[in-house]
């Protein structure tokens, strides 16, 4: 691990060395790159991403905006994007958990020939008519999130000699695509196996949403599998299940994402794995790539995956360690 430690600082350098060989960063004017987002500071993920862009712009010599909302927030993208054009950026990285929300934003830095990179939050219509004029998308599959999730539940129970009966997706921004896919991940799993799924409205308020899973299970006593969705949605669940005095292994969890409460119930048997999709490398990347495309019109061959990975028991005492560092 402290291996791996050095070698991160060691890989910026190197990274750095080859941009000043084929560009020469620091001869040319500075560059403007801006990152819009439906989610910001206040949740604990999107500190990860911020500290990627951070560095790929420390890296770069450019001036990078994060515009967004501290808590997250879909509707008030349009108005970033108006931020984020005004700033007359060489490239903008944008998630799209409602395209129709940024689709002016996104036609108009497409018209005026700014790049735009997707990341964390796929466009669901890619592929389609409907798209959105972007180059590609660097984030995780969160259908296959989603599957992985059911399976390891699945898999939990049965060794566990415990049948599933019905579980619960709990999804805390309506309308959010990507939340959706993680969803339909995990149905597609249930359908197959022949078990119900609830999908269960909450939100990012953790005291409101843990009331909200205390009335969920009052009312569905036989659910015992839990699919959250990111951090605010395990807090809340880890609230009901201290408040409840539910044990491990009375409901059989997953969650999406990190954060330090989500290692803490793995550690404690409360989750049996969380959705890791690397956000460091969506700040990160997303930077380096406006940067290639903007100045040497380089691109990829197809979409960048960061996920989905795995912590579990096995290994979140890396993931502690590599967290207290920023990259995780």
């Amino acid at each position: 691990m402290r291996k791996l430690l050095r070698l991160i600082p060691v890989l910026l350098l190197a990274l750095g060395v080859m941009i000043a060989g084929i560009g020469g960063v620091g001869a040319q004017d500075q560059l403007t790159f801006s990152m819009v987002s439906h989610g910001g500071i206040g949740n604990p993920f999107w500190v990860v991403v911020i500290k990627g862009m951070e560095d790929a712009c420390t890296l770069l010599n450019a001036d990078c905006a994060w515009l967004s909302d501290p808590v997250d927030n879909i509707d008030d993208m349009a108005g970033y994007w108006d931020d984020a054009l005004a700033r007359n950026n060489d490239g903008i990285g944008t998630t799209v958990p409602n395209p129709e929300v940024i689709r002016d934003g996104v036609n108009r830095a497409a018209e005026a020939g700014i790049p735009v990179i997707v990341f964390n939050t796929a466009d669901p219509n890619a592929g389609t008519p409907d798209a959105l004029p972007t180059l590609f998308y660097i984030g995780a599959n969160e259908f296959l999130g989603g599957r992985s999730n059911a399976n390891a539940v699945l898999d939990a129970a049965d060794m566990a000699g415990v049948e599933i009966a019905k579980g619960v997706c709990p999804i805390q921004e309506v309308g959010h695509s990507g939340l959706e896919a993680r969803c339909a991940g995990v149905r597609s799993v249930f359908e197959e196996a022949g078990i119900p799924l609830d999908q269960l409205t909450i939100n990012n308020d953790v005291t409101a949403s843990a009331g909200t899973f205390a009335d969920y299970f009052s009312a569905n006593p036989d659910t015992n599998a839990v699919f959250s969705l990111g951090p605010n949605p395990a807090s809340s669940l880890n609230l009901y299940i201290q408040e409840s005095g539910v044990m491990a292994g009375d409901i059989f969890a997953t969650t999406h994402d990190t954060s330090a409460e989500i290692y803490e119930m793995i550690q404690n048997g409360y989750l049996i794995q969380a959705i890791d999709q690397q956000p460091y490398l969506q700040g990160f990347e997303t930077i380096m790539w406006l940067y290639l495309n903007s100045q040497f019109q380089m691109a990829p061959g197809g979409d960048i995956l960061t996920g989905p990975g795995v912590i579990d028991g096995g290994n979140v005492d890396a993931i502690i360690e590599l967290t207290a560092q920023g990259y995780r």
